[in-house]
């Protein structure tokens, strides 16, 4: 039975060999347009699994004179302002922009400069997003100016270590 139905699909590719191949390109068309709409939808959904589940991010549109440019940072006036007025707001968070800071140097006690990304937050940052602190106290953390959160790795790469909470010996940044 199956070599029977082989047989009906070769002869038939060698009759029709133009609608054959038409119909195999709209085929692989479809397949593979539903594959990606399948991966972009499955992705959004997995965004908002990581943190807290109401979160809602605040994107600019910049008018420049060679086009539109979009923002995915909050200003701090911007996220005082939202957690003032609007009361479906419970907290909003001031970032900056990732292209801000980008790629930075960073030096600590006297060791070889290693490059790390950065980004200015607010202190309710930890309260807001759901990334676990190692050490420290989530109620304190960016309080002052001059605090700064790292991560475990960029921790152990400049101090050879996690316990860091304190420590500004020879912290630099070029």
């Amino acid at each position: 039975m199956f070599k029977h139905h082989l047989l009906l699909i070769y002869r038939n590719f060698k009759r029709y060999k133009s609608s054959f191949f038409i119909n195999l390109i709209g085929l692989s068309a479809g397949l593979s347009c539903a594959l990606l709409i399948y991966l972009w939808v499955n992705n959004e959904m997995q965004i908002d699994r990581f943190h807290n589940e109401r979160l809602y991010q605040v994107i600019q549109k910049e008018h420049l004179t060679d086009g539109v440019q979009t923002v995915e940072g909050t200003p701090g006036i911007l996220a005082e302002t939202m957690a003032k007025e609007l009361r479906e707001v419970e907290t909003a968070v001031a970032t900056s922009p990732g292209f801000w800071l980008g790629q930075s140097k960073v030096s600590a006690n006297h060791k070889p400069a290693i490059k790390a990304a950065g980004k200015f937050a607010g202190p309710d940052f930890f309260k807001v997003f759901s990334y676990p602190l190692i050490t420290g106290n989530i109620n304190e953390v960016l309080t002052g100016k001059k605090t700064v959160v790292i991560s475990e790795s960029i921790a152990r790469k400049l101090f050879n270590s996690t316990d860091v909470v304190g420590k500004r010996n020879g912290m630099e940044q070029y």
